[in-house]
């Protein structure tokens, strides 16, 4: 996966490049200027901005990417005094965000997430771990972290004929299915609760294998079912679990000082979809995307 890292810290940079230089590819920048020039010359899997930058912001520097039509997905580095500023980069399709000071695990995990985003997920479908039970859109998902970003292919290529379906709407899309199943993987099926994952991500070396060994153990699935039309796509997800209450997972615009592994999936999938819900014993969620083609033209 090839990374551009954008940061006027030098010894940010040079910290980035040596932890993660052996895992992906990575290409550094010191400014937005420099960031643009490359992100316009070459292709990323995924960008990582600072919002403060000289000049040009991560703010100012997205948008003219976006203004370009480079849809390249992207992670923003915010402080606490800029949650207002971050808000509005995930309004941009930002897939992910670090409060400083952050821990560089915390963005190894996030990597982890989306390394295989571009994967096909043929071979799934040949083991038959995944399943289209109904031409109705209905698929029943085997509790695998290791398969998460094939899983999210796989049900986002049943909605590539959509005509108002557009690139921000995938982008949109890709954010609410990854961390909706990774919540129903890890917390519904494996029954891990966000204060075990905390200590979990820096006991285990291979948490993803971790959690998959837990939901080997279970003969459960998850159930996805997808309905769409030419002007929003509703997607609702079950899992096994004994469902928990959303109004107890912390905000982190309320308060950005909690974890940074609790509540951050919900926050982000609020910020892609235009509602979300859950039934009452809480292990079923739904939301619903609005086409911004669709809207558009309406």
């Amino acid at each position: 996966m090839k990374i551009l890292f954008v940061d006027d810290e030098e010894v940010i940079r040079d910290l980035f490049q040596e932890i993660f230089g052996t895992e992906y590819e990575l290409v550094l920048a010191g400014t937005g200027e420099q960031g643009l020039t490359l992100a316009e010359s070459e292709v990323f899997d995924l960008i990582i901005t600072d919002i403060r930058l000289p000049r040009m912001n991560g703010i100012e520097f997205i948008t003219k990417l976006r203004e370009k039509g480079v849809e390249t997905p992207f992670i923003v580095i915010t402080g606490n005094q800029d949650i207002q500023i971050s808000i509005n980069a995930l309004r941009l399709g930002a897939v992910d965000f670090f409060l400083k000071p952050f821990r560089m695990e915390a963005i190894r995990y996030s990597l982890l997430r989306f390394k295989n985003l571009f994967y096909a997920g043929k071979d799934l479908v040949d083991k038959r771990m995944f399943q289209v039970r109904e031409s109705r859109q209905k698929f029943a998902l085997l509790p695998r972290l290791g398969n998460l970003n094939q899983y999210v292919h796989l049900i986002l290529r049943s909605l590539a004929h959509l005509p108002a379906l557009g690139n921000e709407d995938q982008l949109s899309l890709k954010v609410a299915l990854y961390e909706l199943i990774g919540n129903a993987i890890e917390h519904g099926c494996a029954r891990i609760t966000y204060h075990q994952k905390q200590e979990l991500m820096f006991q285990e070396n291979d948490y993803f294998s971790y959690v998959d060994k837990i939901c080997e153990e279970k003969e459960e699935w998850i159930q996805v079912e997808v309905d769409y039309d030419d002007t929003r796509v509703t997607v609702s997800l079950e899992d096994g679990g004994e469902g928990f209450d959303p109004a107890r997972v912390p905000d982190p615009v309320q308060d950005p000082n909690a974890s940074q592994l609790s509540g951050r999936g919900i926050f982000l999938v609020r910020m892609n979809v235009d509602s979300l819900s859950y039934n009452e014993k809480g292990n079923k969620v739904t939301f619903v995307k609005k086409l911004r083609e669709a809207v558009t033209a309406g």
